[in-house]
């Protein structure tokens, strides 16, 4: 906001030199960011001020309402200008209807008539006022409009007044109506929401960004019709950043302004067109305030400022600077408290906060001394979610892979071979104006990053990568929002570290059960390995034979394996291994707390057996289906080799199985041990045709 010291003096009376009062503004939280000298055309001297106004702080774009500042900061007398009074004259709403389709839109409407006018150029006072506040001159009509919109805060437009046939001023949405061509001579595409002032059924403005070519005020101009209105901000918002189309207007407009203005601004421009226009205003003030807002009362306790700002204002003293700020306020009988009402050009003070913050303001930030808070001393507590996290990155780095955090974007191609972990419909969010074709799309999956990484460490000459991501995938659900899940993948290649002084040759490859074994550790770690399953269903991106899914109660919680040799020849890399898993249903299986119990009193027997089935029998069926048996006694099985070799048939493949039996009450002897386990072998021979191993 620009605007010259001698401007400001005609609203309020000054008593401090303009670097003083550049101090006081700036204390005030009112950034002035140049003051510099000048001289008016009457060569007085002169300064111009600019002053950073916050987007709370729309009653600051005007001078008006710097005015009630500086009279707040330094005890000036506010002053009145000069106004045509609209007189009444019932015979105006013959000359000019006003209705409002949307009210919440558009809470008011004023409007005045001015004859008479001559059109001219400004005189010079004023076109140097307005172009020192970045306002280019036009004529005399255009720029008092200008002019009053800097005193006041309050935008105005003037419509040729015999450009607009049917006299009746209509405030609807755009809707069928897609074009507009506005005072630039621009044609705009209009959305359905955008806001309009139309002449009947024609279009004459856009509400609160710019007038219309047709109705803008020209040489032969000689009635105007000076429209004062508010609207409202979101509104106007959307429709300025959508067409590219920042105004002095709707930069106002965007940040509020007071609906209770209206009239008054509406007042001093045709006293000024009448000044210097030779206009002759019409008697009468057509005005549509089709939704008021009740303002509530503020209840503003003395002990609250001193808990708040660690002083003590007396409740004469803090009524006396609300006041200044145009506050109504009123002192309770009983009690130390203020009921207090904000003026609706401040629609930023709602709540007892914002009063008090007021307050310190303009008591002054430098008279409120430096304390601690007190605090009490209480210990802090890890959310779950944090912990887990630390403990996953901690474990994995501590099995040798590094972390990663890459962007959350990726191309399409990746984005459609790898699809993440998602339920239901899989649709990839777009970037709107990505800065390459390699970040046109938010990623489904983090294997992506992961497989970029992975190239880049190739052509680094790197013998092995092993990495993990742990971070957010992204998709498209109904309504156009999208969904975020967080998630945890990571990639092995190459051939296990070094150990000691083991010879070079003897290093073997990463495998699947490197892989298998890291996800069952990352279980194990959360509490709930028993629970879960393994399944040899896989993404078509895994190599079918060494590959695996992992459930717990028939939900998905992720996979692994090798990754496919085809898609390793598409993406020109040699075969590596991956697994990915959904952090938010890991984190729903995990055990919110964690129960112990004193060690058994009796000792546990274990049992052996090894069955012969075919080669692609999982062994994880027959650990499983024991788990499910139920049986009391069953405290643990395990696999613990594999074999295949000559004396196994082709085709088959030999499982050794470990069984841990305990009672929790008494010690159990061989004969119930040899009898359980021998119909256990018996059922499991019959159930799977495995054939039992001497």
């Amino acid at each position: 906001m620009k605007f010259t010291f001698n401007w400001l003096r005609e609203f309020v009376t000054i008593r401090v030199s303009p670097e003083k009062l550049a101090e006081l503004l700036t204390m005030a939280g009112l950034e002035v960011e140049s003051l510099a000298p000048l001289h008016e055309p009457d060569t007085r001297e002169d300064w111009l001020l600019e002053i950073g106004v916050t987007p709370n702080r729309g009653d600051c774009l005007g001078i008006a309402g710097l005015a009630r500042e500086v009279s707040a900061l330094t005890g000036g007398r506010l002053k009145s200008v000069p106004l045509s009074l609209p007189g009444n004259d019932p015979g105006l709403s013959k000359r000019v209807n006003i209705a409002i389709e949307h009210p919440r839109l558009c809470p008011r409407y004023s409007a005045r008539i001015v004859d008479e006018v001559h059109i001219a150029p400004s005189p010079a006072w004023m076109r140097f006022r307005l172009e020192v506040s970045g306002i280019r001159s036009i004529n005399n009509v255009v720029d008092i409009t200008n002019y009053v919109m800097l005193e006041t805060g309050q935008p105005l437009h003037a419509f040729d007044w015999d450009r607009l046939p049917t006299r009746k001023i209509i405030v609807r949405r755009a809707n069928e109506t897609k074009k507009f061509t506005t005072l630039d001579g621009v044609e705009r595409e209009l959305a359905a929401d955008d806001l309009l002032i139309c002449d009947g059924d024609t279009p004459v403005a856009l509400a609160g960004v710019m007038g219309g070519m047709e109705s803008e005020v020209r040489e032969s101009t000689r009635s105007v019709l000076l429209e004062s209105a508010n609207f409202d901000p979101p509104t106007i918002r959307r429709t300025a950043k959508r067409l590219a189309l920042h105004s002095e207007a709707s930069h106002r407009f965007e940040r509020g302004v007071d609906p209770e203005g209206t009239v008054t601004a509406l007042n001093r421009a045709a006293y000024l067109l009448a000044e210097l226009a030779g206009g002759h205003p019409a008697k009468g003030l057509a005005d549509r305030y089709a939704l008021r807002k009740k303002t509530p009362s503020i209840r503003l306790r003395e002990e609250r400022i001193e808990k708040l700002l660690g002083v003590s204002i007396d409740g004469k003293h803090a009524e006396k600077i609300l006041q200044a700020l145009g506050v109504r306020t009123r002192r309770q009988a009983k009690g130390r408290h203020i009921e207090a009402v904000s003026p609706t050009s401040r629609p930023d003070l709602a709540r007892e906060a914002d009063l008090i913050e007021e307050l310190a303001r303009l008591y002054g930030y430098q008279k409120i001394p430096s304390t601690l808070p007190l605090l009490k001393a209480v210990g802090g507590r890890t959310d779950p979610r944090l912990g887990c996290e630390r403990r996953v990155r901690s474990f994995l780095a501590g099995d040798g892979l590094v972390e990663v955090v890459n962007l959350p974007f990726t191309t399409e191609k990746l984005n459609r071979s790898f699809v993440g972990l998602w339920d239901g419909a899989v649709v990839p969010v777009a970037v709107l104006n990505p800065l390459t074709k390699e970040s046109a799309e938010m990623r489904l999956s983090l294997l992506p990053g992961l497989i970029e990484n992975l190239k880049l460490n190739l052509a680094q000459k790197a013998g092995s990568f092993c990495a993990y991501h742990l971070g957010k995938v992204f998709r498209l659900v109904s309504g156009g929002e999208s969904e975020e899940r967080q998630c945890l993948s990571g990639l092995l290649y190459g051939p296990r570290a070094h150990q000691g002084l083991r010879n070079a040759d003897e290093e073997t490859a990463l495998g699947f059960l490197d892989c298998k074994g890291l996800v069952e550790g990352i279980l194990d770690l959360l509490r709930f390995i028993e629970r879960a399953t393994w399944v040899e269903k896989a993404p078509g991106v895994l190599h079918p034979g060494r590959a695996a899914s992992v459930q717990c109660d028939g939900r998905l919680l992720g996979y692994l394996g090798q990754i496919h040799p085809d898609v390793g020849d598409e993406l020109g890399l040699p075969p590596f291994l991956v697994f990915e898993l959904d952090f938010e249903k890991l984190l729903e299986y995990a055990p919110r707390q964690i129960t112990a119990r004193s060690l058994p009193r009796f000792p546990s027997v274990e049992r052996d057996f090894a069955v012969v089935v075919d080669r692609e029998f999982p062994s994880q069926r027959i650990a499983s289906w024991i788990k499910d048996l139920g049986e009391v006694l069953i405290k643990h099985v395990q696999v613990f080799d594999q074999y295949i070799g000559t004396s196994i048939p082709e085709g088959k493949k030999s499982l050794a199985y470990k069984v841990s039996y305990r009672a929790d009450d008494r010690t159990l002897t061989d004969s119930e041990i040899n009898t359980l386990h021998q119909n256990l072998i018996e059922e499991i021979a019959k159930l799977f045709g495995a054939q039992l191993r001497s």
